[in-house]
């Protein structure tokens, strides 16, 4: 039997006790007050069944829970193996058609993606006996699957994280981006996603910079790496990476490299400053 919510319960309760009031007030008693009392009964067992049926399927208190058994599989995975390395979003193509997140094995340096990687746990990027890691897929990189019907590859970035977060999943208030060559700034207005801290954040980032690293990698078609985030004061400021993309680009310098060269403060960093502490 299909469970009810109470608002469905309440829409029939009202429904049919407008229905008679109605149609005995009209007919049998010919009483005009108690036959719009009535009606407007029907009219509120209408409202009943629309607010039934926006209502999650899932509880809230159940996704929270559903969410910290996955990092929890997740941290004891990466402790297991001791990979203390920050994780690197892959856009689909690179993939196998399922955006997920790498985390090499090795923390030597920064992976540098040069093809596309099967579609498993444990897979190698390059020759080497130690260049190998694993594909883990996170709150982002479900959240890019789930909504690969709004067609983010190519598109714009402010846009496509505004669709995702303040629409499709309703996890923020407002978005902005401010991006200069390699360095993306997004700050999230409003975040609405509660979470308690876990040390697994500072392999994959927290939720939030997990859902906007993998909007960013999917959006440019190139791998993203979280190189800081903070929040306060209702906001959460995610600051990212855009590595260089595979193929012709492959054996040039990353862009990941290329911003740790770069001492001063850029731009894009400028136009966000960061969160004081309060």
């Amino acid at each position: 039997m299909a469970h009810r919510s109470s608002f469905h319960i309440l829409g029939i309760c009202l429904l049919v006790s407008g229905a008679f009031l109605a149609l005995t007030s009209h007919f049998v008693l010919s009483f005009v007050p108690f036959t719009a009392l009535g009606i407007s009964t029907i009219i509120l067992a209408a409202i009943s069944f629309a607010l039934a049926r926006g209502q999650p399927r899932v509880p809230p208190e159940i996704s929270s829970m559903l969410l910290e058994a996955g990092l929890d599989n997740t941290a004891a995975l990466i402790e297991e193996l001791g990979i203390g390395s920050k994780a690197v979003y892959l856009p689909s193509p690179l993939t196998g058609g399922s955006p997920r997140a790498f985390l090499a094995v090795s923390p030597r340096d920064s992976p540098r993606i040069e093809r596309a990687l099967p579609n498993r746990l444990i897979v190698r990027y390059g020759r080497r006996p130690d260049e190998m890691g694993i594909l883990v897929t996170t709150l982002g990189t479900a959240a890019v699957r789930r909504f690969a019907h709004l067609g983010l590859e190519g598109t714009d970035i402010e846009g496509s994280l505004s669709s995702v977060m303040t629409g499709s999943t309703d996890l923020a208030e407002g978005v902005r981006v401010v991006q200069e060559g390699p360095a993306v700034n997004v700050e999230v207005r409003g975040p609405k996603l509660d979470h308690r801290r876990m040390k697994i954040f500072e392999n994959i980032g927290s939720p939030i910079a997990s859902v906007v690293a993998s909007v960013v990698a999917e959006c440019t078609g190139s791998p993203v790496t979280i190189t800081g985030e903070e929040a306060g004061g209702g906001k959460h400021i995610v600051r990212l990476s855009v590595k260089a993309g595979t193929g012709a680009g492959a054996g040039e310098k990353t862009t990941a490299e290329a911003a740790e060269q770069s001492a001063p403060p850029t731009q894009a960093e400028a136009a966000i400053p960061p969160i004081e502490a309060q």
